[in-house]
């Protein structure tokens, strides 16, 4: 089946229709209108045998809307030219979108020739050929035909298709993506939509996306070439019959698999302006054509390089599907007239802020590249400081996860990243990160000697607020097995720091820890240690704080603390009787540990808490961890 599509190309009335009528015996003139008039309004199609498919394209200036949308998927352009008219308007102007839409095979056709004369005839040739240097068809061949009386069509025929035959096949890699062309119903099978599948493969039954918007499609039926099919790819001009929400097909639209792509009403672009074309201006209104789609926006100029090219986002008044790599038109909003054209460098940049213009500009000179790995690569650099999600990628990119992770084979080592969950993070920005943890950490021991550690949110303030959980939990994690930090519990601290107390603190801490050891287990409250200490009671509650973060007590409710070879001495005691198999009440435990109610109640039901004890009635027997040591 053909998977090269070749256009049309050329002025108003000057033969393209009765040329591709010549070369495949069908009329793209479907349209009655179009009949009458002689001339070609939409978009026409054809089948060359099973080498391609062939695009017809209007040639009337107020049609271009129509000719973007067909020379949108074109891979062999047929610049059209009549011999008794030579170079006009529109051969220049289809030449240069064509030109802007990355087409970069084609061939030159010198229609009507019959009853012009030769030295006329070279005459319009010479003209073709200046026309045409320095672009995609400068070393194009040219061939004279006449499609009404069949003069020369047989040997261009012939020579054509052992060309299209020889052109390089479309990239397999992309999800499945149809912009679509027309949409039209067919009385017993319903809903018909065609396009030219840009990436990708579909097959019968699949389950679709329309988008903008992510309606729920399913493939019905499959054609290309009148014939059904069962599956189709990317190159082909397919035909599906559609089932679900088909109210939402327009043309315009796109046709893809579910939560495969994004939409966008801002986008980052390369723009090459046309040598007519006057200088753009920042805010200027502009149409912006993609695909099949036509949308309105504005201009926000980044960085001009030079009279002709720019880096810019386009704002646009309506959502857009794309992907890096596409290519566009962009059109005078009024009156209208073709400025120029480009290359999606980014379907979501985020906001422009002028004090990041440098550093904006850079990147998008980094995406500017055939490279997709190299551009996969720059996006990690410039947008992945805080992790870059696969899911992210795989649609700025309109590939899948497993060709994403292949591309990532093909970076340079140093550039490869690390897979952090659902993340992707570069090896050398992982090192950054892991060391401004650290350094965080021991800015937060200057600041805060007395405490034992810091909690997660603690460490990840400012800039490293940033970081999603994911990325925070893999740095944690590896800065504790390398042995950078020590966690304790729901603290981390640096390795070689910890709680520094200052001498009067020191003083006063061992006093009170003096006091608890005296108590046994039925240690003095903070207001009866104040009394004896002759000090402020909150001071006293602070010491108590102190000695529980850094582990030389044990706190139990607000007002009870144990040292911790009393607490864990207490432990053992009630752990040796119950695994006895004793049934041990409140009054046994107090009279096992020489204490009271009042601090084995709460004790216990610690344990309980920690599963050592567990309350039967009103005994405790032995819990589940009752046995771990």
């Amino acid at each position: 089946m053909a998977r090269v599509i070749v256009g049309t190309a050329g002025h108003i009335d000057h033969g393209k229709s009765a040329l591709v009528r010549a070369l495949t015996g069908t009329d793209p003139d479907r349209l009655p209108e179009e009949k009458r008039r002689g001339i070609t309004l939409d978009l026409g199609y054809a089948f060359l045998d099973d080498v391609a498919a062939i695009i017809d394209v209007p040639g009337h200036e107020r049609l271009i809307r129509n000719m973007v949308a067909g020379a949108a998927t074109v891979d062999f352009a047929l610049l059209v030219v009549a011999a008794d008219d030579g170079v006009m308007p529109q051969t220049r102007e289809h030449l240069s979108i064509l030109a802007l839409l990355g087409v970069r095979y084609g061939a030159i056709t010198v229609t009507k020739v019959d009853g012009v004369a030769d030295d006329w005839i070279e005459l319009v040739e010479e003209q073709i050929y200046d026309t045409v240097r320095g672009t995609f068809l400068e070393s194009a061949p040219l061939y004279r035909v006449d499609s009404l009386s069949g003069r020369g069509v047989p040997e261009f025929r012939e020579r054509l298709m052992t060309t299209l035959r020889s052109l390089p096949a479309r990239p397999e890699r992309g999800v499945f993506r149809l912009p679509m062309d027309r949409v039209f119903t067919i009385r017993g099978r319903g809903t018909v939509v065609t396009g030219t599948i840009i990436s990708g493969e579909v097959h019968k039954d699949a389950r679709l996306a329309v988008m903008p918007g992510g309606f729920d499609i399913r493939v019905k039926r499959l054609e290309t070439q009148g014939g059904e099919a069962d599956l189709l790819r990317a190159g082909q001009r397919a035909a599906l019959n559609l089932i679900g929400q088909t109210e939402h097909l327009a043309r315009g639209g796109m046709l893809t698999i579910p939560d495969a792509l994004l939409e966008t009403s801002c986008v980052r672009v390369a723009i090459d302006l046309l040598p007519k074309a006057d200088t753009l201006k920042d805010r200027q209104r502009i149409r912006f054509l993609i695909g099949t789609h036509e949308a309105i926006g504005r201009l926000q100029l980044i960085e001009r390089m030079d009279k002709r090219r720019y880096y810019a986002n386009v704002l646009l008044e309506s959502e857009i599907v794309t992907a890096w790599g596409d290519r566009f038109v962009l059109r005078r909003y009024s009156p209208l007239e073709t400025l120029g054209g480009g290359t999606v460098l980014e379907p979501t940049p985020p906001p422009f802020r002028a004090r990041t213009r440098e550093s904006e500009a850079a990147l998008a000179r980094s995406l500017h590249t055939e490279s997709l790995a190299d551009a996969i690569g720059s996006l990690l650099k410039g947008r992945g400081l805080y992790g870059l999600e696969h899911r992210v990628a795989t649609k700025i990119f309109a590939i899948s996860r497993s060709e994403l992770n292949e591309i990532l084979t093909e970076l340079p080592q140093p550039d490869r990243p690390v897979e952090v969950g659902e993340y992707l993070l570069l090896r050398s920005r992982v090192a950054e990160l892991r060391l401004n943890v650290v350094n965080r950490v021991n800015t937060l021991h200057d600041h805060r000697p007395d405490s034992p550690g810091f909690s997660r949110s603690d460490l990840f303030q400012m800039e490293l607020a940033r970081l999603p959980d994911t990325i925070r939990d893999f740095l944690l994690t590896e800065l504790v097995r390398d042995g950078k930090l020590v966690q304790e519990s729901a603290l981390y601290r640096a390795t070689d720091r910890g709680m520094t107390l200052r001498p009067d603190q020191q003083e006063l801490s061992e006093d009170v820890l003096d006091l608890l050891r005296q108590g046994a287990f039925a240690p003095p409250s903070a207001l009866a240690i104040a009394e004896t200490l002759k000090k402020p009671r909150e001071q006293i509650e602070k010491a108590l704080v102190l000695l529980d973060r850094m582990g030389k007590c044990r706190r139990l409710g607000n007002d009870l603390f144990f040292t911790t070879e009393q607490f864990d001495d207490a432990i053992a005691q009630i752990r040796k009787t119950i695994l006895q198999g004793v049934h041990l009440t409140v009054s046994e435990a107090a009279r096992l540990l020489g204490s009271s109610r009042k601090f084995v109640v709460p004790f216990l039901e610690h344990l309980d808490g920690i599963g050592i004890t567990q309350r039967v009635g009103n005994v405790r027997v032995a819990g589940r961890t009752a046995r771990d040591v």
